[in-house]
């Protein structure tokens, strides 16, 4: 699958005029990072043993493979394949752990590439953190960056390249333009939990309903981080006052994912989940939820709703009765 897809990538570029070392390695990350989906298997739904198995086994030729395949992996999955692909057209490339995450001694840490160009340009690109943003037609934030996150390649540069390369055009310019205006228009809602909502219920400007499940959800986590204080909303240390659950039901062997988001859900909880269809959230009442459970969605043991598993247990007790009778 590798090589396959190394021989399109050079039938492309036969069709693109003197095309330069930058624009090949831009378009195979815009091209992969379009195809290639993040792993749920390893995260939300992946324990601390598989997580840890999945990234031993990323690093094999084998495993790259696969995801060629599947059209799924993880950081280093994708850092490697990035490698394999680039280095066939003679990219400096190589791939390294953030240093941050081994300082921390963290078993996985995250892992991105650094390419160094002919012309003595070095930088980071970061497939992972990427994805989700092309997904939803988005600016790369992590494409030509420094440690530090400052670019080596201007934003200025990555357009033009992104205009050849067919990637945006005057009428499909990058969505950030639509979170930059969510954003200012929000500015004028006082009330917390009314911005929350305005901001769930307009979330996505992009339809793609061919986004996996992840990549959805990190999209809207960079959406949140985006307009809201880390103290409201912490997705990695899953602390604040917005929080992401992640349902799960599954019909005859087959997974349904569910995004669920909960506002004070200490207090008096404000309750949303993503509608596919409509793409973007919608209000659900507590009640609702505890009959969602009741007819086998699953939520992750540490969930905490306040008033939830009383209204469980309340329902579960009433069809008991039912069935008595």
């Amino acid at each position: 699958m590798l090589d396959k897809y190394v021989e399109q990538v050079r039938n492309y570029i036969k069709t693109i005029p003197n095309i330069t070392e930058e624009e090949i390695i831009r378009y195979v990350y815009l091209d992969l990072g379009q195809r290639l989906s993040f792993d749920e298997n390893y995260k939300p739904f992946g324990n601390k043993r598989k997580r840890k198995l999945m990234y031993q086994e990323s690093k094999f030729h084998e495993t790259l493979e696969k995801c060629m395949e599947t059209n799924t992996a993880i950081c280093r999955s994708l850092a490697g394949i990035l490698e394999y692909v680039l280095k066939q057209f003679d990219v400096i490339i190589r791939t390294v752990e953030d240093p941050l995450d081994k300082q921390k001694d963290k078993d996985n840490p995250h892992t991105f590439n650094i390419i160094t160009t002919k012309d003595g340009k070095e930088y980071i690109v970061d497939l992972q953190e990427d994805l989700y943003l092309m997904k939803m037609h988005g600016f790369t934030r992590n494409y030509g960056i420094t440690y530090t996150g400052n670019y080596v390649i201007s934003r200025y540069e990555i357009e033009q390249m992104d205009r050849k390369l067919g990637y945006i055009t005057d009428s499909n310019y990058y969505t950030d333009e639509y979170l930059y205006n969510l954003k200012f228009d929000i500015n004028a809602i006082e009330d917390f939990k009314e911005k929350v909502q305005v901001v769930l219920e307009n979330i996505e400007v992009y339809k793609n309903p061919n986004i996996s499940y992840m990549d959805r959800q990190w999209y809207h986590k960079i959406v949140l981080e985006e307009i809201f204080d880390i103290t409201d909303f912490d997705y990695e240390y899953e602390s604040g006052r917005i929080h992401f659950v992640n349902g799960l039901k599954i019909i005859n062997g087959i997974k349904r994912h569910y995004t669920i988001v909960t506002v004070d859900s200490k207090t008096d909880p404000d309750i949303y989940i993503y509608d596919e269809f409509k793409m973007k959230y919608k209000k659900l009442e507590l009640i609702d939820l505890a009959k969602m459970i009741n007819n086998g969605i699953t939520l992750p043991p540490n969930t905490s709703i306040r008033g939830l598993g009383k209204l469980v247990s309340e329902l579960k007790e009433e069809k008991q009765k039912q069935l008595v009778r």
